[in-house]
């Protein structure tokens, strides 16, 4: 018995995508949570120093990292619905992901981005307004 297997493939212009739409989910939840861990140990160092730079230099980056995730969706989303990867989809094999589903991803990666961007921009106002030892 030969096992055959299945060599039904999506397009690269689908993965690419699809990587996109991944990165643009997963990044701002990892941006909040770096930003909280790393704002939490960096903000004892800042009390010791006297100086608030470090905390928001780290709030800055997470803020960088969701600004990312809402471009790489965006691209995304772009994509789906122009360009070759269009006409990818409806050739696409019907075990790949809808491009429904696509583009609810898109949406949920605007969302998660703008979410966890207001998260970070409130951990900024309260290191902007109180002193470094006050956190």
């Amino acid at each position: 018995m030969q096992e055959v297997a299945n060599t039904s493939e999506s397009p690269p212009a689908l993965q690419s995508i699809d990587l996109r739409l991944w990165a643009g989910v997963l990044l701002a939840p990892f941006a909040g949570g770096v930003n909280t861990l790393v704002g939490y140990m960096v903000s004892n160092y800042d009390c010791n120093v006297h100086s608030r730079s470090l905390v928001l230099l780290v709030n800055a980056a997470a803020f960088l990292l969701c600004a990312l995730a809402f471009f790489l969706s965006f691209s995304a989303r772009r994509s789906l619905r122009t360009g070759p990867s269009a006409e990818a989809l409806t050739n696409a094999p019907i075990e790949n992901l809808p491009s429904q589903s696509r583009e609810f991803m898109a949406y949920l990666g605007f969302g998660l981005s703008a979410g966890f961007a207001l998260f970070i921009f409130a951990g900024t106002l309260s290191s902007l307004f109180l002193g470094p030892c006050d956190l």
